[in-house]
């Protein structure tokens, strides 16, 4: 193995050893909301009216680690997963969305882009394979909050196949659902619900805002009087630009390029999510049963109904020692090889798109300031030619 790959792996099973000696106290469940349950996903087969179409961006979301996270895993290398997840999650956010079929475009974007009718954002609070607590933050290119709430989601055996996969034998697996689709369904159906509660002319207004907001984010200074802030923090319509106004034809020019880059973009993060699933699903069973097995054992031992000298409380010592063996030896193994597996579908999202360089969120950045620039020079073209008219 290349050396300089050898010493992280060395490391993190030191650590997690170390982990294990230190007999850290069992997780404890997560406080937040009660779990959402089962949720039926709300779909339709017909295409909804262009003015409740709106678009979705939904950002890589942010991750927030617990005490007890760090201190039973103890390796920077379950920092890598973590990390993994913030861009894994919301792809399975933007599919149950475009599943409900209750949309415009949706897309998994690395930061808020002003051409989105709708940009939703969120925090992993915990995520071990057992629960999941998200923080969920929606809000309309008007300003106006939609959501922002927590949402958690079990999951029960029944969601993960009856024996875990073997790591070095997955073999492309996938699972027909994710264990924790609900918690997906919950959270597009909650959207639904205050969409369906708006006035149409409303939702038209947001679009209408959408499409000003993403003019004023090209040039400033020519879009500065359509929209105004009102005492609420809300971005209010003034008026609108005539349908063959040369600038927003310019506008529209470079939205369409827009909307190329940032498919792209979109359709890396889709890849990530098919090329890591199956072991990232592996993943979570094992931490499913880990984290299973350390609260059952907690729960016992504050019954006190185990004699420490029984046959129960003994067989309890020796599973808690055979699974700390299969900790050292195997969970290390698997969340190296996630890792590794991961590497290439990470190394391609990151590469450079449309010559730009650097990580995405830095190529992202870099076409923002490339569109206003472009726009700007058109515009000046445009001023040019005017001048040029008798």
């Amino acid at each position: 193995m290349n050396t300089v790959l050898r010493l992280p792996l060395l490391l993190a099973a030191t650590m997690l050893l170390l982990a294990c000696a230190g007999a850290p106290p069992p997780p404890e469940q997560p406080a937040g909301p009660p779990p959402v349950g089962t949720v039926t996903l709300q779909s339709t087969q017909t295409p909804p009216a262009e003015s409740q179409a709106l678009d979705i961006g939904v950002l890589v979301f942010d991750s927030q680690a617990r005490a007890d996270d760090i201190a039973r895993s103890g390796a920077a290398i379950f920092a890598e997963i973590r990390q993994t997840e913030t861009q894994t999650l919301p792809a399975l956010l933007r599919n149950t969305l475009l599943q409900s079929g209750q949309w415009g475009i949706v897309r998994v974007l690395p930061a808020a882009d002003p051409s989105m009718d709708l940009i939703v954002s969120g925090t992993i609070l915990n995520a071990d394979g057992v629960d999941l607590l998200l923080h969920i933050h929606a809000e309309d290119s008007t300003g106006r909050v939609w959501l922002d709430k927590d949402y958690a989601d079990v999951a029960r055996v029944a969601d993960y196949p009856d024996s875990p996969p073997s790591l070095f034998d997955h073999g492309g697996l996938t699972y027909s659902a994710d264990p924790f689709q609900d918690i997906y369904a919950a959270i597009a159906n909650d959207l639904l619900s205050i969409r369906t509660a708006l006035d149409p002319s409303m939702l038209e207004r947001i679009r209408h805002v959408t499409t000003l907001r993403y003019a004023s984010d090209l040039s400033p200074e020519a879009f500065s009087t359509y929209l105004e802030t009102d005492t609420d923090g809300l971005l209010n319509l003034q008026r609108l630009p005539a349908d063959n106004d040369p600038l927003m034809e310019h506008v529209r020019n470079i939205k369409a390029r827009n909307d190329v880059f940032i498919d792209t973009i979109d359709e890396y993060y889709e890849a990530l999510l098919q090329d890591i699933k199956p072991v990232y699903d592996i993943w979570r069973q094992y931490s499913f049963e880990q984290v299973t097995d350390e609260r059952r054992s907690a729960e016992r031992a504050r019954e006190g109904n185990t004699d420490p000298n029984s046959f129960e409380a003994i067989s309890q010592n020796y599973n808690r020692y055979k699974w700390s063996k299969i900790f050292e030896q195997e969970f290390v193994a698997l969340a190296s090889g996630f890792v590794s597996e991961t590497a290439p579908a990470v190394l391609e999202l990151s590469r450079n798109v449309n010559g730009l360089t650097g990580p995405v969120e830095e190529q992202y950045a870099q076409w923002r300031v490339l569109l206003r620039g472009l726009f700007e020079i058109e515009l000046e073209g445009l001023n040019a030619a005017k001048a040029q008219t008798p």
